[in-house]
């Protein structure tokens, strides 16, 4: 049988691929299945035919598998924030803990694999420290919430008014509607990317566990509704009492990241600080708007535990901490080593990472400003690592990172990554001198597609 665009067939969802898709086979055809759940017998149309794989969409569930759940937010299925939200907490577990070893052995040609339990999220509602909230002008008006779930064009998915979110925390919900409801009586215009006109643009939520609040305004650099801005600052500062900070920043590039490029103005501190518990005690880090940090926090004590029971750590090593963002992990593991020798991108994380330390009396540990993908910068200056730890962007190691880590040949490498496909790659790259220890799923992110990995290597002969 020789699938075609809008065949129907009946078929039984075996596994869910990474991002979501369920997992089926026709007549030996691998059909990645949107709306199937590990399970399920669903009728599917085939929406798109390949020559080794069909995608398809669920039209009608048959039977339905044992661990399909009632859907907790009434936005699910619209809503692009959650993509498994319907099956149940431990088969969304088991599902990514596959996920992980599936690319580790197809991708990175790992035959041995050892892989330890996968870890669970420790709150699978309301664990987002951090919510980034889009604007959007349409004929009626201004929206502000969520993007829908993606049909799969390349168009930018329309935002959707989201009246609740069942990840993050009530009050990002509140101040998001105060919000949605004055940029509305202001008259001002949402920004359209495609003409470059308007002016709101993202709103970015952060909380954290030490109960501080951020509150961050993307807009455009339009001075003219600059008093706008301000005024919605004061406006929140007067509801919300416990607001930490408030901060409003400028974008000036067409491209639709929830960053700012330059702060205009600001009221309270100029960061939050989070804090994770650690071997009965704590690691505090001080945050500011635009700096990358695990959205997850109690989940990322748990990430960072991982990291430190794979390392094994005497207490003798030099650690190489490469992507080290704010030196979360590097912090986290600087009463565990000799000494920490963070690498990082942003100039503004780096210079987190330091007051971080300095927060921490934390003596250890130092941090350097480099773009990774050129490689490591002066190696040969550089401390020779026992133990390298990596936390690369989605996109993995650059081909110079991996070079240089084979020169600096550590006894240990630790890599933690967001993406199982990425990583293996990296575990092959990496292979002719280092072989995959042990490796876990970590769930920082219940509900949807997305899994982290620790995975442990060690230099071969």
């Amino acid at each position: 049988m020789s699938l075609k665009k809008d065949d129907v067939v009946q078929c039984e969802i075996e596994s869910l691929a990474f991002g979501g898709r369920g997992v089926a086979h026709v007549d030996g055809m691998a059909v990645f299945v949107t709306g199937g759940l590990p399970g399920d017998t669903v009728d599917a149309r085939i929406v798109r035919a390949k020559k080794r794989f069909a995608e398809a969409m669920a039209e009608a569930v048959v039977r339905s598998s044992p661990h399909r759940v009632q859907p907790r937010c009434p936005h699910f299925g619209t809503c692009g924030g959650c993509a498994i939200q319907d099956l149940d907490y431990p088969e969304q577990l088991a599902q990514k803990a596959a996920q992980v070893a599936s690319a580790l052995r197809r991708i990175g040609g790992v035959d041995d694999l050892d892989m330890l339990p996968a870890l669970p999220s420790p709150e699978i509602w309301g664990y987002r420290n951090k919510m980034e909230f889009a604007f959007e002008q349409r004929e009626d008006g201004l929206h502000l919430g969520l993007r829908e779930r993606s049909g799969g064009g390349r168009e930018l998915p329309p935002v959707l008014d989201v009246d609740e979110c069942h990840l993050c925390a009530g009050r990002d919900v509140e101040i998001m509607h105060e919000v949605r409801e004055f940029c509305r009586r202001s008259g001002v215009a949402a920004y359209d990317p495609a003409a470059g006109t308007g002016f709101w643009r993202h709103l970015v939520l952060r909380h954290t566990l030490a109960g501080e609040i951020m509150v961050h305004l993307i807009t455009t650099a339009n001075e003219a509704y600059f008093g706008e801005a301000e005024a919605l600052g004061e406006a929140l500062v007067e509801k919300f009492r416990t607001l930490t900070s408030y901060v409003h920043s400028t974008r000036s590039r067409r491209s639709t990241l929830a960053v700012g490029e330059n702060v205009e103005f600001r009221l309270g501190h100029k960061f939050v600080e989070e804090r994770l518990a650690r071997d009965g005690g704590e690691v505090r880090y001080h945050l500011s708007p635009d700096v990358f940090f695990q959205t997850n926090s109690a989940g990322a004590a748990g990430l960072f535990g991982t990291v430190a029971e794979l390392g094994g750590f005497k207490g003798t090593e030099t650690l190489l901490d490469l992507y080290c963002g704010v030196g979360a992990i590097g912090l986290y593991l600087a009463d565990k080593v000799a000494r920490v020798v963070g690498v990082e991108l942003s100039e503004d994380a780096v210079g987190k990472a330091w007051g971080s330390a300095k927060l921490n009396n934390v003596t250890n540990c130092e941090f350097h400003a480099a773009n990774l993908d050129g490689g490591l910068p002066d190696k040969k200056t550089l401390p020779r690592p026992d133990v390298i730890v990596v936390d690369p962007p989605r996109s993995g190691l650059s081909p110079k990172t991996v070079e240089s880590i084979l020169e600096l040949a550590p006894e240990k490498l630790i890599a933690v990554s967001c993406d199982p496909a990425t990583l293996a790659r990296d575990v092959k790259r990496l292979s002719e001198a280092y072989a995959l220890d042990r490796a876990r799923a970590v769930d920082m992110f219940p509900h949807t597609h997305h899994v982290e990995t620790v995975a442990l290597l060690t230099r071969r002969g």
